[in-house]
């Protein structure tokens, strides 16, 4: 084979690459993949297969990395959304969801083995928050073969704030207006709202709760619902 042959396979291998402003690479092996970028975008993208798209809306802002590698999948952001970490998405066919005024600190987001992520709608993640739909390796009982720890979807509704450092594994539900405690592990589904979960695995530790962005002494009823409107997110808002 000579020089110009390798040199063509060569050429053809690497990604085209894109820049976006303030300061986005994207970086893309594949074909018919989309990045509707509109919004505050610091980031390296990868993207591997074809077919997938990527969503964030003008009122919002990503800072971090974000690796697609199958077909038709999908990071769809909603309005008004600050977030900061790393997504990836492995698989065909599979979305990662975050709802409109929802703010991540530094969170890691794993999609794998066709399960979903959804993140409703004005929650707040803090620092060093791992959701995850997979292990990324099997546990397999000897006796017969069978993999034990199948993946399954992460599912997060509206209004949860989720601490420092916590865990949210394969088939995790959390309800609306939750708190997760800070270091937990959440690997279940739970189906009651206005809770504290906690531990190791996490469980409920407190009833009858909500929470807000404000620190202050007292709120009022309509101040602690606030987050139910579907006036524009503001942080002085909770």
């Amino acid at each position: 084979m000579n020089f110009f042959v390798k040199a063509g396979k060569f050429i053809k291998s690497l990604p085209r690459v894109r820049f976006s402003r303030p300061f986005a690479i994207r970086l893309d092996w594949g074909h018919t993949n989309a990045v509707d970028a509109k919004g505050r975008l610091i980031a390296t993208i990868r993207l591997y297969g074809s077919g997938n798209r990527i969503e964030l809306p003008k009122t919002s802002s990503f800072t971090g990395h974000i690796t697609i590698r199958g077909q038709g999948n999908r990071i769809l952001i909603g309005e008004n959304c600050r977030l900061a970490g790393e997504f990836i998405v492995k698989g065909g066919n599979q979305t990662v969801t975050i709802g409109e005024g929802t703010t991540f600190e530094s969170v890691y987001v794993l999609s794998l083995e066709r399960c979903d992520v959804t993140i409703g709608r004005r929650c707040m993640f803090s620092r060093g928050i791992e959701v995850r739909t997979s292990d990324s390796h099997s546990l397999i009982r000897k006796r017969d073969g069978r993999r034990l720890n199948r993946a399954a979807p992460v599912v997060v509704g509206d209004h949860v704030w989720v601490g420092l450092g916590s865990i949210l594994n394969k088939g995790t539900i959390i309800p609306e207006d939750c708190v997760v405690g800070a270091k937990s592990f959440v690997n279940k589904a739970f189906t009651e709202s206005g809770v504290v979960l906690a531990g190791s695995p996490a469980a409920i530790v407190k009833r009858g709760v909500t929470w807000s962005r404000q620190r202050r002494r007292r709120l009022s009823q309509d101040e602690m619902e606030a987050w139910r409107s579907c006036a524009p997110f503001n942080d002085e808002d909770e």
